[in-house]
């Protein structure tokens, strides 16, 4: 049986009734718990949707709600300005940490098997938004003035193939990248990673002997540069590990660049500087930005520019299907056989030739 589709989808092309229906599927997997009080009125994959979309476009709150939500979802009734903004900043952690997760589980599990050894590396970055902040210290005759960026650690796995980003943690302006990693592990643990992953992290997370021992005790494998000092030398046991390590993964410490290009890709298609005018509106978008680079290669894993991979047997059921039969010219020709073939439309209109 072959699949052709037409091409693959991209960090800034990705259809929006792809982005919807993934959701729907998450949010049907996934229901959030029950709440007290007054049921929200537009669904969660609505407002998960508008929040990618406003992503992907790099859109103001209100470009997007005006704009681009009444032109790419004119199906689907949209909240007031002010709801969806709300809806936004009360998104928790936990539950978009749970998206991130579960795309990057689906992509991990689609990919084909290697024989390479899979990794997990650690690195960190900032994306800043609107507001600005003044500086603590005089240049000149002026205080400097600086973006107030959103702090972030990433940690991406990759087996041979493309780089899942499975965790993200969040943290203020020149956050210690060190604490950051070190508070999600206190809370996800490995994150679903198979015991024994190995960690390749770059010198800074190398200097902490206690972040060390924390990943060795949920069952990760750090591998980071630990290199005496002028004064005194290497004692912590796991800084010890660690280095060890990095004589038997060195050239995992050499693949260190593979999370260095998620976020150039992310940035470079994103931009470095969000939309949003306070860390609340920043944090969420920073999310969606990641999210959107899991559900690319989901997509892209899948095949196609859409989830025509994933809604082909679904074609059947609708109807969407013709069979033609040509005994007289049969395709196989040297073979002498005859091959009946059949010829789907998918959702987007493009032919599917099965045979």
């Amino acid at each position: 049986m072959k699949r052709r589709y037409p091409h693959h989808a991209t960090l800034t092309t990705l259809p929006v009734n792809t982005i919807y229906a993934l959701l729907q599927r998450f949010c049907q997997l996934h229901p959030r718990p029950p709440k007290r009080g007054r049921p929200p009125k537009y669904p969660e994959a609505l407002i998960l949707t508008l929040l990618l979309l406003g992503a992907r476009e790099h859109a103001s709150y209100r470009r997007l709600r005006f704009a681009l939500a009444r032109e790419l979802l004119p199906d689907h009734p949209l909240p007031a300005l002010g709801t969806l903004v709300y809806r936004f900043h009360h998104l928790t952690d936990e539950r978009l940490h749970q998206l991130l997760s579960w795309l990057a589980q689906q992509g991990i599990a689609t990919e084909p098997a290697t024989t390479e050894t899979p990794c997990a590396f650690v690195d960190g970055t900032g994306v800043g938004y609107a507001g600005t902040f003044f500086a603590q210290y005089l240049r000149g005759a002026e205080v400097r003035r600086q973006r107030f960026p959103v702090k972030l650690v990433a940690l991406g796995y990759w087996q041979g193939g493309r780089v899942w980003v499975v965790g993200l943690e969040l943290g203020q302006a020149y956050a210690e990248e060190g604490r950051l990693l070190g508070a999600w592990v206190k809370r996800y643990g490995r994150g679903g990673l198979s015991a024994g992953t190995v960690l390749v992290g770059d010198r800074l997370y190398g200097h902490r002997a206690r972040l060390l021992g924390l990943l060795e005790q949920v069952g990760f494998l750090p591998v980071m540069r630990v290199e005496d000092s002028m004064w005194q030398r290497v004692r912590a046991g796991s800084r010890l590990r660690a280095r060890a390590r990095a004589l038997v993964y060195g050239w995992a410490l050499r693949g260190r660049y593979r999370i260095e290009q998620v976020f150039g890709s992310v940035k470079g298609a994103y931009g470095s500087v969000c939309r949003a005018r306070s860390w609340v509106g920043a944090r969420v978008w920073v999310w969606g930005m990641f999210v959107l680079w899991n559900m690319v290669g989901l997509v892209q894993v899948w095949g196609g520019d859409g989830l025509d991979g994933f809604v082909v047997c679904c074609v059947w059921v609708m109807g969407f299907w013709v069979i033609f039969r040509t005994p007289s010219k049969p395709l196989d020709k040297q073979a002498g056989n005859v091959v009946y073939y059949v010829q789907l439309l998918d959702l987007n209109g493009q032919i599917v030739l099965l045979t």
